[in-house]
């Protein structure tokens, strides 16, 4: 888990139990960026949102939701 301006960006493959489920349908009406792997991104907080990144292969590596409270 990584602190940002009082906000919370959670790893959903490190930082919360393998038992939450995450479907298409919890991602419904929020923002999402993929990241490829080895692409650079930029370090801006957007609360709420949702990153996905693909390791070589085009697979999810890791799944990352910023979110402040």
């Amino acid at each position: 888990m990584m602190e940002s301006n009082n906000c919370r960006t959670w790893s959903l493959t490190n930082d919360l139990p393998r038992s939450l489920p995450l479907t298409l349908r919890d991602l419904t009406g929020r923002r999402i960026r993929v990241v490829p792997f080895g692409a650079l991104i930029t370090q801006d907080f957007v609360a709420g949102r949702v990153t996905i990144f693909l390791n070589q292969a085009g697979l999810v590596r890791d799944v990352v939701v910023e979110n402040c409270g």
